[in-house]
């Protein structure tokens, strides 16, 4: 029998799986890297949907520029100090981090995520979603959201945009807009994006509001409409990064464009369409940080779904050493089976209950196994089955049968898509 070794916290957990189980490894395809200096040339030089940065960037006197806080890399420590020898003399600039809803940074993250010098030459500050008076309305999306956006935004000539694509459970994909929306949002605003992903007219999550999809995605839609309300104008720098932290690829341009061209591909790249489900998938979260609490492991839970059948087995590692990730987390699973819990996460001012409802509603799908560090009982109110290795988990879902096996070992990174239910 093979062994294999899957990521978990900062090390490995290796298993065996039984002979009679029919065993295959999916893997996304590993672009390799490219050099910053040249990639970032490139897409400055010849910009998706937007006049060359040079040009677009003359026009202006004052700049605000968007970067994504500590939760979401993006290389710009690497980026900026390039982007700015190419700004012209006498422009002013200031750095806003696009926290959400996300709490507040140490003087040190910021240095971490700007470089000392960029950090040292160029005022920044914090966003603070719940603060009115940095915020100002600018309009309503159909839905009737009124769009709440921190007023540095308005107060600039113009403003970079900048961020990391990857998979997104609810928007899609991460990266660019997603800086401003719920990066620069007003909390409430925050809410109304994130409750579109419910069904309009019947109960349940809809469809579309997934990794990997953008047409049709009520979230993506819901925050393409507030970003046509800003008047201000936006320039694009989209990062592409492996888990070392080498850049892939770079996006630039016009922001809806060059975003669109970028998540192509990232999904060209980082989605593993299989010809069948499987029996039994064992998926790894992928490690430190990937798997430091639950909210951030669900991610490979949500990617395991395309490759399992209906009532399968999912195994799951992550360790979760920082716990679940919100200290009001698991009361969400007081409501009981997903049915109960919708209509309370679909009116929730707390944006990870609909991680809790979309964790609940995997858990009657299908059995889960977790190996995490989490107790027991905090792991079986969600729904799911405790395990303390992966070998335990495997020997419990063995049944003598022979059984179709996948293992993912980047839950979070890898799309898996049935072949039968491809989009064409």
């Amino acid at each position: 029998m093979s062994t294999y070794s899957l990521k978990y916290g900062k090390g490995t957990v290796s298993f065996q799986p039984p002979a009679n189980w029919e065993t295959k490894v999916i893997h996304h395809r590993e672009p390799q890297p490219v050099p910053l200096e040249d990639a970032l040339q490139d897409s400055l030089e010849s910009p998706i949907g937007e006049r060359p940065f040079a040009d677009w960037i003359n026009r202006f006197k004052n700049i605000l520029i968007i970067v994504p806080d500590v939760t979401r890399y993006a290389g710009m420590e690497r980026v900026l100090p390039i982007l700015f020898e190419r700004f012209p003399e006498g422009i002013s600039a200031q750095i806003i981090f696009a926290l959400g809803n996300h709490r507040k940074q140490t003087e040190d993250e910021k240095k971490g995520l700007l470089s000392r010098a960029i950090y040292e030459k160029v005022p920044s500050f914090d966003h603070d979603c719940y603060d009115n008076n940095q915020l100002m309305p600018v309009g309503r999306t159909s839905s009737g959201l009124e769009v709440l956006l921190n007023s540095a935004l308005f107060r600039a000539d113009a403003a970079i945009v900048t961020g990391s694509i990857n998979f997104h459970y609810l928007a899609g994909f991460g990266g660019g807009r997603k800086s401003i929306f719920p990066g620069i949002a007003g909390y409430d605003t925050i809410l109304g994006i994130h409750r579109q992903v419910f069904k309009k007219d019947s109960p349940g999550k809809h469809e579309s509001a997934c990794s990997g999809v953008l047409k049709g995605n009520p979230m993506h839609e819901e925050i393409m409409e507030g970003i046509a309300l800003i008047r201000t104008p936006l320039f694009l720098i989209n990062t592409v990064l492996d888990d070392k932290k080498n850049f892939l690829n770079i996006f630039a341009g016009n922001i809806k464009s060059a975003h669109e061209a970028g998540c192509a591909w990232y999904k060209e790249h980082f989605e593993a369409v299989i010809k069948e489900k499987a029996d039994v998938v064992i998926v790894s979260s992928g490690g430190f940080p990937k798997d430091i609490n639950f909210i951030q492991s669900h991610k490979a839970i949500e990617h395991a779904m395309g490759a399992v059948k209906d009532n399968g087995i999912v195994i799951v590692t992550g360790r979760c050493e920082d716990g679940l990730g919100n200290a009001d987390f698991l009361k969400w699973f007081d409501h009981g089976l997903s049915a109960d819990m919708e209509p309370h996460a679909r009116k929730s001012d707390k944006v990870y209950a609909q991680t809790a409802y979309a964790t609940r509603r995997k858990a009657e799908q299908c059995s889960i196994f977790f190996v995490s560090d989490l107790n027991d009982e905090s792991v079986r109110k969600m729904g799911l089955i405790p395990k303390k290795s992966v070998e335990d988990a495997v020997a419990a879902a063995d049944d003598g049968k022979r059984k179709v096996c996948c293992i993912i070992p980047d839950g979070s990174n890898t799309l898996i898509t049935a072949k039968s239910e491809r989009a064409t």
